[in-house]
C-alpha cells in the first residue's frame, strides 16, 4: 500500500518531468533516493488523511544533523523496515531507469567521453 503510493508519486514525477524538460529543451534529473526524502517530508508536513499517511506519521520521522544532513530515522522496529523497504525500491527504480536509458545506446555513443 506505502510502495504503491511511493510508486505513483515517483511514476508521475517522471512523466511530468519529461513533458518539461521537452518543452524546456532541458534535462533536470532528480533521483529517486532523493525524491523519497521529498516524499517523505510532504507527508509528515501535511495533515494525514489516509492510512499511508497516518502510518508514516506514526512510524517515521526526520532529523537533522550537525552538517545540516537530514536523516530519515524509523521510530520503530517497523519503522526502520518500513524505511529499508523505501529506500530499496527506491534504488530499484533508479536501477530499472538506467537499464532502459542504456538499452538504446551503442558502444559507440561512448567513444567520445
Amino acid at each position: 500500500m506505502i510502495l504503491k503510493e511511493f510508486a505513483e508519486f515517483l511514476q508521475n514525477y517522471y512523466t511530468e518531468e519529461e513533458k518539461e524538460a521537452q518543452s524546456a529543451g532541458t534535462e533536470k534529473h532528480k533521483t529517486p533516493v532523493f525524491l523519497l526524502f521529498f516524499w517523505v517530508k510532504n507527508k509528515l508536513e501535511t495533515p494525514a488523511k489516509t492510512n499511508v499517511d497516518k502510518i508514516i506519521q506514526k512510524e517515521i520521522y526526520i532529523a537533522k544533523n550537525r552538517a545540516n544532513d537530514f536523516l530519515l530515522i524509523g521510530k520503530s522496529p517497523s519503522g526502520r523496515r518500513l524505511i529499508q523497504s523505501l529506500y530499496n525500491f527506491a534504488l530499484s527504480f533508479e536501477q530499472q531507469q538506467y537499464a532502459r536509458w542504456l538499452h538504446d545506446k551503442k558502444p559507440n555513443d561512448f567513444k567520445n567521453c
